[in-house]
């Protein structure tokens, strides 16, 4: 998987820079991997990438799927965002927004992708109602989220008090929502509650 070279990212916050430590890296570029190899694989005209961040994932989103490509945050780290689309010379719409109120209209995306931020959401009922209002009949979703048990606590630490919903929780509330359902986890070969992190896709209902 492509990753944009370190000194494209004007601001290398934490989680991003976990990207360039070598011991942390495979394990980031995994949860980025997981969730991509979830997408459908015809071509999909137009996709959203919600809680986009520094825009990591967009170099190789945009080569996988040629997609339109619209991808928004509640805090858009406009800076870095920017900065690495110009020197990875890649285009996309921008947009500050929270999930739950997204400045969309209905039927409005082929795809989502929603990558680690369902944990920081309680209201997952609405957060998933929304994400299906704006997600095209038959349109599908991806999610990815950290696993919750002893080990993720350990590993993640203190970030740990902003996960405020656990994987089976936002598994229950997707599968609520969505049809088709598909689930992964890595590492593969341990049950899904020991497992690292979790992606899990749905279809829009037609």
């Amino acid at each position: 998987m492509y990753i944009p070279p370190k000194h494209h990212i004007p601001v290398l916050e934490d989680p991003i820079a976990y990207y360039y430590i070598p011991v942390f890296r495979s394990f980031f570029i995994k949860r980025l991997t997981l969730c991509l190899d979830l997408l459908p694989a015809e071509p999909i005209p137009k996709i959203l990438d919600v809680g986009c961040g520094t825009g990591i994932i967009l170099p190789e989103l945009i080569k996988r799927t040629s997609a339109e490509i619209w991808a928004v945050d509640y805090l858009l780290q406009d800076r870095s965002l920017r900065g690495m689309m110009k020197l990875e010379g890649i285009s996309a719409y921008l947009a500050e927004a929270e999930l739950l109120h997204l400045p969309f209209a209905a039927n409005s995306f082929d795809a989502i992708l929603v990558i680690s931020i369902l944990e920081h959401i309680k209201a997952l009922q609405s957060a998933c109602a929304e994400l299906d209002r704006v997600l095209k009949p038959g349109g599908s979703i991806v999610a990815g989220f950290p696993t919750k048990n002893k080990i993720t606590d350990k590993l993640l630490g203190p970030s740990t008090g902003f996960h405020v919903s656990s994987h089976q929780q936002i598994l229950t509330a997707m599968r609520d929502q969505f049809v088709d359902f598909n689930e992964v986890h890595f590492p593969n070969f341990v049950p899904l509650n020991y497992s690292l992190y979790t992606a899990c896709r749905g279809v829009k209902r037609k």
